[in-house]
């Protein structure tokens, strides 16, 4: 599919042009489901159009999704189900004549005047006619996203104030200046090898020929919160973040026994260097694990940020005309989501 395919696809204004469409379309016969095309019969299997038999509502069809549906009370239900794409896009604008676009990943529909509307996935968003003629939301959305509480950052921060400032020298020691490839400029990072790394985490045994490598997959994705899992496993794997990085601030806590915050420091920032690594099996035991100095603090404040969101971000409605950035979106993921 493409731009060619799609502007053979019809533009249709009302229930009335959409249901003489399909009565007056051929299906195709001997296909499953005698499909009607939607524009060239050649595309069947991209654009059709299909009647609903309970409700009588015409259904235009991208692929296997009712994308635009047309109820015969004039009103039109526009959604894309899981999936979205630029292709999505061109589909909705050239059946409505409603510039549509995607938006740091979001589906937006660009209305008369300006308003915005966004469609996220498994929602619809209903359309009707204004006094003008023209297509604007039935019920017009208040669209929201989330803001750092710069004041709530900063005491999540506090509580680990200690840990920054041994994990600043740490980095300062041990940092190193390495060449810029590409033609890209030079940067500084810390190198940790395998047996170091293996020294504090324990090695995972392979084969002799796989070799090992350090046994750290429990903290190497502390950055992500749990997504899209099954209800049945979401429980299990939700408790399993939890109790990682409570595991994992209590190592960087201010709050702790001095006889062992050395010991739990150099554990935290080990635990730092493995986050986003593939640790795959080496017989290199001098095999290096690189980490640019400058992203230490970013993954420290994306893990506590996370850990916190309830505190850390606020949610906040958007002006008219403004879309969310969707930045934070991973960050206040909770069970329920």
């Amino acid at each position: 599919m493409g731009y060619t395919t799609v502007m053979r696809v019809p533009r249709i204004t009302n229930y009335n042009e959409a249901l003489k469409r399909w009565n007056n379309t051929k299906p195709i016969r001997g296909r499953d489901g005698d499909p009607v095309p939607l524009g060239d019969r050649r595309n069947v299997d991209t654009y059709s159009i299909r009647k609903n038999v309970w409700t009588d509502t015409i259904e235009l069809v991208l692929y296997r999704t009712p994308v635009i549906k047309f109820k015969t009370d004039g009103e039109v239900v526009v959604g894309f189900g899981t999936w979205s794409s630029a292709s999505t896009c061109q589909f909705i604008s050239r059946v409505l004549g409603v510039s549509t676009n995607r938006v740091r990943g979001q589906v937006v529909m660009h209305f008369h005047d300006d308003p915005k509307a966004m469609i996220a996935d498994h929602e619809e968003l209903t359309l009707i006619r204004n006094n003008n003629g023209q297509w604007m939301p039935k019920v017009k959305q208040t669209l929201y996203d989330y803001r750092v509480n710069r004041k709530e950052a900063n005491n999540v921060r506090k509580q680990v104030s200690q840990f920054k400032d041994y994990l600043a020298g740490v980095i300062k020691l041990k940092a190193e200046e390495f060449e810029g490839v590409w033609g890209r400029e030079g940067f500084r990072a810390v190198r940790v090898t395998y047996a170091e790394l293996i020294e504090v985490f324990g090695a995972e045994e392979g084969s002799d020929s796989k070799g090992s490598r350090p046994d750290a997959t429990k903290w190497s994705r502390l950055t992500d919160k749990p997504k899209h899992y099954r209800p049945e496993t979401r429980a299990d794997v939700w408790a399993n973040y939890h109790e990682k990085t409570a595991e994992f601030f209590d190592l960087i806590k201010n709050d702790q026994c001095d006889n062992t915050r050395h010991q739990n420091y150099w554990i935290a920032f080990n635990i730092l260097m493995v986050q986003g690594q593939s640790l795959y099996w080496r017989t290199d035991m001098d095999y290096p694990v690189t980490l640019n100095a400058e992203s230490f603090g970013n993954i420290l404040d994306e893990i506590l940020f996370k850990m916190f969101s309830d505190k850390v971000f606020t949610k906040v409605a958007l002006p008219e005309g403004r879309v969310p950035t969707g930045k934070y979106d991973n960050y206040v993921l909770t069970e329920e989501d």
